[in-house]
């Protein structure tokens, strides 16, 4: 079993003994999502990052489309729920940290047309960074187009 996995099960106990209901559900849906992949729980820290990656996106998606039917309680909620799980995950590269690292990748790639968007979206992406695939998207757009 690997760390992360542990993290789960230790901060489960913890929020079990202070009653922080939030965090006990939040993390509880954390487990279940790891459990459904492998029933033991014995993924790499990677995979589990995966797993924990894919449901902070769902739960952004799940933000917005609260915020369009305007439910203010249910959007705070959500936003506490993705704040928790965003505890587990490695730290996104901000907006600025995102532009920086597309124009050397446009620079390398030798990049010069919206018609290379795909290279070099490919290139940034595999450089391992913790990204927003579609911040990088809309930055890669912006950048291709002047």
């Amino acid at each position: 079993m690997d760390e992360l996995f542990k993290k789960l099960n230790n901060d489960l106990a913890a929020a079990m003994k202070a009653k922080d209901t939030l965090r006990l559900d939040v993390i509880r849906m954390m487990k279940s999502k790891v459990l459904n992949v492998n029933a033991r729980g014995d993924l790499p820290d990677a995979e589990i990052l995966k797993i924990l990656q894919k449901y902070a996106k769902s739960l952004k998606d799940a933000i917005e489309e609260t915020k369009k039917v305007n439910r203010p309680g249910a959007v705070k909620k959500l936003e506490g729920e993705l704040k928790i799980v965003e505890e587990y995950l490695p730290k996104m590269l901000s907006e600025a940290e995102v532009r920086d690292v597309v124009a050397k990748v446009v620079a390398e790639v030798g990049a010069t047309s919206a018609k290379e968007t795909g290279k070099v979206m490919k290139a940034v992406m595999g450089k391992g960074f913790n990204v927003d695939g579609s911040l990088v998207s809309r930055i890669v757009s912006e950048v291709l187009k002047k």
